[in-house]
């Protein structure tokens, strides 16, 4: 279980990390992550919010995986498609091709949590 606990709080702290900046410092998180100041900054500052909430979310189900264990269920359904998103964009070509950094990295999160899912068993109601 250890391992699964330092997956989540990885994942907590990619959250946090991504989330926090996107929120607070949004127009210098765009621009540092490759992209240009979005007109639409509340849509942004809401990604943020709701990335950070995942997060702690994850951290959560970083100190009791078992307990929380279904918040993992959130972040397969939130992190799993969001390179589709991305690419659909970029085939527009309203993203360049370097946002698929953090896709990618949110596709691997969201394998290792259905792996999570998968190999333990929920809680016993008690």
């Amino acid at each position: 279980m250890r391992v699964w606990k330092i997956v989540f709080a990885v994942g907590a702290l990619f959250n946090l990390a991504t989330g926090l900046p996107l929120l607070f410092a949004t127009e210098t998180f765009l621009k540092a992550a490759g992209g240009s100041p979005s007109p639409d900054l509340l849509s942004a500052q809401l990604a943020g919010l709701l990335i950070t909430v995942l997060g702690i979310g994850y951290g959560m189900v970083a100190w009791k995986p078992i307990v929380n264990r279904p918040i993992a269920w959130l972040g397969v359904m939130g992190k799993a498609p969001l390179i589709l998103l991305v690419w659909t964009h970029v085939q527009a070509g309203r993203a360049p091709t370097s946002a698929f950094a953090l896709p990618l990295v949110d596709l691997t999160f969201a394998a290792l949590f259905l792996v999570f899912l998968l190999r333990t068993k929920p809680a016993r109601a008690a």
